[in-house]
């Protein structure tokens, strides 16, 4: 009978939901279990470097300082004192196992920066092979890697506008960066040895990560004050997202261009990339607003985003209520859960 048949085949698919979620129910238990497994060895990481104080080395807690935030304060009067080209230099700092690490920042920007842009510079010890992002005030931009030989520093002589990112009731700026990864060599000349050092315990807690988001399958990421950037951001220059871990995929970061990017062709056009590491394949579709772009299948292969340089009519889709703009992505794989980041 043709009623007993759809019967049949409705318990069967019912059936086929329970043994599912049975198995995603034992799943999202071995991953809780890891997880626990892996703060439990950070743990442990940080009680052994604990006991390495008072050795001549430094203290433990620098090695797990990866935040360093500067605040320039009466910085009305500082911009006043320096000129295009001129430095002010943070105090030495230790941070991330290093000694002796240092900003420069350029209020005014260096000789050939754009008109009313500030230069930011990070300056660490030699033999130093950092991952980093830099960032003043609200401002990001896309996490640089750089080797340190011999007294130089590495940054962005076009960082970005100055002005908005000064808060104007204490007149002061923040300025920092973010140590994402750091690996060290020691040469001992005479011996004809190298030592090079990795931070397990930025693995462990990375690793940590991908697992804990790893139902995420949508990304939102809210720029405020959009307005000002259509109006201090010239053409070619972007803010970036915090980076960010989502459906098992780690090192994610947005970025996006206001007035468009260098190759950009129509007016009053955004533009917007994703950028993934090295061999990360995915399905993706990509949002500004209400316009959606994909799904989209990539693989990344270089440092360089996937995206598009004309996406779209950029002032049709800001928040006039609070003047922001929603960008983001969509991962295509089981949905669960929402990240949300806010700029």
């Amino acid at each position: 009978m043709p009623g007993e048949a759809s019967q049949a085949k409705i318990q069967s698919l019912e059936l086929s939901i329970v043994q599912q979620e049975r198995r995603h129910a034992v799943e999202v238990q071995r991953i809780d279990s890891e997880f626990q497994e892996l703060r439990r060895l950070v743990g442990e990481l940080e009680d052994q470097n604990r006991s390495l104080d008072g050795v001549g080395r430094l203290d433990s807690s620098d090695h797990f300082r990866k935040r360093v935030e500067w605040t320039i304060s009466r910085f009305a009067e500082e911009e006043k004192r320096t000129q295009k080209g001129q430095p002010i230099w943070s105090p030495k700092f230790r941070a991330a196992g290093m000694d002796g690490v240092r900003l420069e920042f350029l209020p005014k920007g260096r000789e050939k920066s754009f008109e009313g842009f500030c230069s930011l510079f990070l300056w660490c010890p030699s033999g130093s092979n950092i991952k980093y992002q830099l960032w003043v005030g609200n401002y990001l931009r896309a996490p640089d890697q750089d080797e340190y030989h011999g007294d130089t520093g590495h940054g962005h002589s076009n960082f970005c506008p100055v002005h908005p990112e000064v808060d104007q009731k204490t007149d002061s700026i923040r300025v920092g960066v973010d140590f994402l990864e750091v690996i060290r060599k020691h040469e001992i000349s005479d011996k004809g040895l190298t030592l090079t050092s990795w931070p397990l315990q930025n693995m462990v807690a990375r690793e940590a990560e991908v697992m804990q988001n790893r139902g995420v399958n949508q990304v939102v990421w809210k720029i405020k004050k959009v307005s000002e950037l259509l109006k201090n951001y010239p053409r070619g220059a972007s803010l970036c997202s915090k980076s960010f871990t989502a459906g098992g995929i780690s090192e994610i970061l947005l970025e996006f261009y206001p007035n468009g990017s260098q190759i950009t062709k129509k007016d009053g056009f955004c533009s917007f990339y994703i950028r993934c590491p090295d061999g990360v394949s995915m399905i993706v579709t990509l949002f500004v607003g209400s316009v959606r772009k994909g799904p989209i299948k990539t693989t990344f292969d270089s440092t360089s985003g996937k995206g598009l340089p004309d996406f779209c009519f950029v002032e049709d889709e800001i928040n006039r209520e609070d003047d922001s703009l929603d960008v983001g992505i969509e991962l295509q794989n089981r949905p669960s859960k929402t990240l949300t980041l806010v700029s």
